[in-house]
Protein backbone atom coordinates (compact mmCIF):
# COMPACT_ATOMS: atom_id res chain seq x y z
CA UNK A 1 0.00 0.00 0.00
CA UNK A 2 1.37 3.35 -1.31
CA UNK A 3 0.24 6.75 0.69
CA UNK A 4 1.14 10.00 -1.25
CA UNK A 5 1.66 13.45 0.28
CA UNK A 6 -1.99 14.82 -1.26
CA UNK A 7 -3.65 11.54 0.92
CA UNK A 8 -4.34 9.66 -1.79
CA UNK A 9 -3.51 5.83 -1.49
CA UNK A 10 -2.40 2.81 -4.26
CA UNK A 11 -2.41 -0.82 -3.69
CA UNK A 12 -0.96 -3.17 -5.59
CA UNK A 13 0.66 -6.76 -5.68
CA UNK A 14 4.04 -5.47 -6.78
CA UNK A 15 6.09 -2.27 -6.87
CA UNK A 16 8.68 -1.10 -8.81
CA UNK A 17 11.05 1.44 -6.85
CA UNK A 18 12.39 4.50 -9.10
CA UNK A 19 13.44 6.93 -6.80
CA UNK A 20 16.21 8.95 -8.72
CA UNK A 21 19.12 10.52 -7.08
CA UNK A 22 19.41 14.40 -6.06
CA UNK A 23 22.60 16.31 -6.71
CA UNK A 24 24.03 17.25 -3.63
CA UNK A 25 25.26 20.17 -2.24
CA UNK A 26 27.04 22.45 0.16
CA UNK A 27 24.50 22.99 2.95
CA UNK A 28 25.20 26.73 2.33
CA UNK A 29 22.68 29.53 3.34
CA UNK A 30 20.82 30.80 0.58
CA UNK A 31 21.68 28.13 -1.38
CA UNK A 32 18.25 26.55 -2.24
CA UNK A 33 16.84 30.02 -3.42
CA UNK A 34 19.80 30.35 -5.98
CA UNK A 35 19.21 27.13 -7.54
CA UNK A 36 18.34 28.54 -11.32
CA UNK A 37 19.08 31.64 -10.23
CA UNK A 38 22.98 31.54 -10.86
CA UNK A 39 23.59 27.43 -9.40
CA UNK A 40 23.22 25.00 -11.64
CA UNK A 41 24.21 21.44 -12.04
CA UNK A 42 24.51 20.64 -15.68
CA UNK A 43 26.70 22.74 -18.02
CA UNK A 44 25.58 20.95 -21.00
CA UNK A 45 21.63 22.52 -20.19
CA UNK A 46 22.43 25.76 -18.64
CA UNK A 47 26.39 26.71 -20.11
CA UNK A 48 25.10 28.69 -23.38
CA UNK A 49 23.32 30.81 -20.90
CA UNK A 50 26.78 31.78 -19.61
CA UNK A 51 28.55 32.79 -23.12
CA UNK A 52 30.83 35.40 -22.80
CA UNK A 53 30.62 35.79 -18.78
CA UNK A 54 32.65 34.26 -15.68
CA UNK A 55 31.53 30.96 -13.83
CA UNK A 56 32.73 28.53 -11.44
CA UNK A 57 32.70 24.47 -11.35
CA UNK A 58 32.57 23.84 -7.72
CA UNK A 59 34.51 19.84 -8.23
CA UNK A 60 37.40 17.87 -9.17
CA UNK A 61 36.09 14.47 -10.24
CA UNK A 62 35.18 13.36 -13.98
CA UNK A 63 31.88 15.50 -14.12
CA UNK A 64 33.17 18.38 -12.81
CA UNK A 65 36.07 18.24 -15.31
CA UNK A 66 33.83 17.20 -18.40
CA UNK A 67 31.59 20.02 -18.26
CA UNK A 68 34.41 22.66 -17.10
CA UNK A 69 36.45 22.16 -20.21
CA UNK A 70 32.70 21.92 -21.85
CA UNK A 71 32.21 25.56 -20.18
CA UNK A 72 35.67 26.75 -20.74
CA UNK A 73 34.76 26.86 -25.07
CA UNK A 74 31.60 29.33 -24.21
CA UNK A 75 32.61 31.20 -21.15
CA UNK A 76 34.99 34.03 -20.68
CA UNK A 77 36.49 32.55 -17.48
CA UNK A 78 36.00 29.38 -15.61
CA UNK A 79 37.02 29.41 -12.22
CA UNK A 80 37.31 25.41 -10.48
CA UNK A 81 37.55 24.82 -6.88
CA UNK A 82 38.21 21.36 -5.16
CA UNK A 83 38.66 20.73 -1.74
CA UNK A 84 41.23 18.43 -2.14
CA UNK A 85 45.30 19.03 -3.54
CA UNK A 86 44.29 17.45 -6.83
CA UNK A 87 42.58 15.83 -9.20
CA UNK A 88 40.49 13.02 -8.26
CA UNK A 89 39.15 12.92 -12.13
CA UNK A 90 41.07 10.96 -15.06
CA UNK A 91 44.46 12.51 -15.86
CA UNK A 92 43.65 12.92 -19.00
CA UNK A 93 40.49 15.89 -18.38
CA UNK A 94 42.97 17.32 -15.78
CA UNK A 95 45.58 17.92 -18.07
CA UNK A 96 43.41 18.95 -21.15
CA UNK A 97 41.80 21.51 -18.57
CA UNK A 98 45.00 22.98 -16.90
CA UNK A 99 45.83 23.61 -20.63
CA UNK A 100 43.24 26.27 -21.28
CA UNK A 101 44.05 29.92 -20.64
CA UNK A 102 40.83 30.96 -19.48
CA UNK A 103 40.74 28.24 -16.25
CA UNK A 104 42.08 29.21 -13.02
CA UNK A 105 42.36 26.14 -10.43
CA UNK A 106 42.44 26.42 -6.52
CA UNK A 107 43.24 23.46 -4.77
CA UNK A 108 42.97 22.81 -1.07
CA UNK A 109 40.17 25.15 -1.19
CA UNK A 110 36.16 25.47 -0.32
CA UNK A 111 33.07 27.56 -1.10
CA UNK A 112 32.11 29.33 1.99
CA UNK A 113 29.46 31.39 1.22
CA UNK A 114 27.76 32.75 -1.54
CA UNK A 115 27.51 36.41 -2.25
CA UNK A 116 23.98 37.65 -4.08
CA UNK A 117 22.45 40.86 -5.70
CA UNK A 118 18.45 41.04 -6.28
CA UNK A 119 18.54 36.90 -5.79
CA UNK A 120 20.67 36.31 -8.43
CA UNK A 121 24.65 34.95 -7.43
CA UNK A 122 27.24 37.20 -8.28
CA UNK A 123 30.32 36.06 -6.05
CA UNK A 124 31.56 33.21 -4.14
CA UNK A 125 33.31 33.16 -0.97
CA UNK A 126 35.98 31.04 -0.47
CA UNK A 127 38.49 29.16 1.79
CA UNK A 128 41.83 27.87 1.17
CA UNK A 129 43.61 24.96 3.52
CA UNK A 130 45.46 28.21 5.26
CA UNK A 131 41.92 29.56 6.80
CA UNK A 132 42.87 32.53 4.12
CA UNK A 133 39.07 33.83 2.83
CA UNK A 134 38.52 35.51 -0.56
CA UNK A 135 36.01 36.35 -2.99
CA UNK A 136 35.59 35.97 -6.54
CA UNK A 137 33.02 37.68 -8.88
CA UNK A 138 31.20 34.87 -10.94
CA UNK A 139 27.87 35.00 -13.33
CA UNK A 140 27.28 31.49 -12.31
CA UNK A 141 28.31 28.27 -10.48
CA UNK A 142 27.96 24.29 -11.28
CA UNK A 143 27.91 22.02 -8.85
CA UNK A 144 29.86 18.49 -9.62
CA UNK A 145 30.23 16.98 -5.81
CA UNK A 146 28.05 14.03 -6.23
CA UNK A 147 24.97 12.64 -6.55
CA UNK A 148 22.94 11.36 -3.04
CA UNK A 149 20.45 8.36 -4.03
CA UNK A 150 16.94 8.88 -1.98
CA UNK A 151 16.31 5.37 -0.91
CA UNK A 152 16.21 5.58 2.76
CA UNK A 153 12.94 5.23 3.48
CA UNK A 154 12.83 1.20 1.36
CA UNK A 155 16.49 0.08 2.78
CA UNK A 156 14.21 -2.52 4.76
CA UNK A 157 13.23 -3.78 2.12
CA UNK A 158 16.15 -3.79 -0.62
CA UNK A 159 19.54 -3.58 0.74
CA UNK A 160 21.31 -0.89 -0.60
CA UNK A 161 25.55 -0.93 -1.03
CA UNK A 162 27.63 1.64 1.28
CA UNK A 163 26.77 4.93 -0.91
CA UNK A 164 22.77 4.23 -0.25
CA UNK A 165 22.27 3.14 -3.71
CA UNK A 166 20.25 -0.13 -3.93
CA UNK A 167 22.18 -3.32 -4.55
CA UNK A 168 20.46 -4.61 -7.27
CA UNK A 169 21.53 -6.41 -10.46
CA UNK A 170 21.05 -5.97 -13.99
CA UNK A 171 17.70 -7.37 -13.23
CA UNK A 172 16.82 -5.20 -11.23
CA UNK A 173 15.58 -7.78 -8.43
CA UNK A 174 15.42 -7.35 -4.93
CA UNK A 175 15.08 -9.98 -1.57
CA UNK A 176 11.61 -8.71 -1.13
CA UNK A 177 9.27 -10.82 -3.64
CA UNK A 178 7.23 -8.38 -5.79
CA UNK A 179 9.37 -5.25 -5.23
CA UNK A 180 11.82 -4.03 -7.72
CA UNK A 181 14.11 -1.33 -8.64
CA UNK A 182 14.87 0.82 -11.85
CA UNK A 183 17.02 3.87 -12.65
CA UNK A 184 20.06 5.99 -10.71
CA UNK A 185 18.86 4.39 -7.77
CA UNK A 186 20.28 1.38 -8.60
CA UNK A 187 23.79 0.41 -8.13
CA UNK A 188 24.97 0.32 -11.49
CA UNK A 189 28.44 2.00 -13.16
CA UNK A 190 26.58 4.40 -16.14
CA UNK A 191 23.46 6.91 -14.95
CA UNK A 192 21.73 8.21 -18.00
CA UNK A 193 18.50 8.65 -19.20
CA UNK A 194 18.93 5.24 -21.16
CA UNK A 195 19.92 3.30 -19.28
CA UNK A 196 17.16 4.14 -16.34
CA UNK A 197 14.69 3.52 -19.09
CA UNK A 198 16.47 0.45 -19.49
CA UNK A 199 15.84 -0.46 -16.28
CA UNK A 200 11.87 0.37 -16.57
CA UNK A 201 11.71 -2.28 -19.32
CA UNK A 202 13.46 -4.95 -17.03
CA UNK A 203 11.35 -3.99 -14.00
CA UNK A 204 8.25 -4.16 -15.75
CA UNK A 205 8.72 -7.11 -17.43
CA UNK A 206 10.03 -8.72 -13.97
CA UNK A 207 6.82 -7.51 -12.28
CA UNK A 208 4.65 -8.69 -15.23
CA UNK A 209 6.50 -12.53 -14.78
CA UNK A 210 6.28 -11.87 -10.89
CA UNK A 211 1.88 -11.54 -10.54
CA UNK A 212 1.84 -13.82 -13.74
Amino acid sequence: RIHTEDGAEFEGRSVILATGVKHRMLGLEGEQELIGRGISFCAVCDGAFYAGQDVAMIGGGNSALQEALLLSEVCKKVTVVQNLADFTGERKLADALLQKENVTVHFSTVVAGYESKDGELCGLQLKNESGETFEIAVDGAFLAVGLEPRNGPFAHLAKTNPWGYFDAAEDCLTETPGLFVAGDCRSKRIRQVVTAAGDGAIAAMAACRYLD
